[in-house]
């Protein structure tokens, strides 16, 4: 069950997030994303909670929420979503079947009656 937050404090850091969403129950994951340049934040991380029930209560009592004289945005993560959907229209692997496997169903209807004359 993972959340984005966004607009979070340039200044926050991962412990900062770890305690915004302790109260609401286990997590699982936790990733603020960092600015290499900076060793600031980028404004935004994902955090991943144990159950469904304690994702939906921290994203309701979270979202909107202001930290720092900025207000945050907490939300389902797509990642989850864009991942299945990146798997479901993945073509699907080539098969090396030979040719003479298929016989007359890999060719068009024109040679085949050209075949039968």
């Amino acid at each position: 069950m993972s959340i984005l937050v966004r607009n979070l404090p340039k200044t926050f850091t991962k412990e900062n997030l770890e305690d915004l969403f302790f109260e609401f129950g286990t997590i699982a994951s936790c990733d603020l994303v960092m600015d290499e340049a900076s060793g600031l934040s980028k404004g935004f991380g994902f955090v991943e909670m144990s159950t469904q029930e304690e994702t939906d209560k921290a994203i309701e009592k979270l979202n909107a929420k202001t930290i720092d004289g900025k207000k945050i945005r907490v939300k389902w993560s797509n990642q989850e979503k864009k991942q299945a959907e990146a798997i479901a229209s993945a073509p699907a692997p080539k098969r090396d079947i030979p040719e003479d496997v298929w016989g007359s169903a890999s060719r068009n209807s024109s040679e085949r009656e050209n075949d039968a004359e």
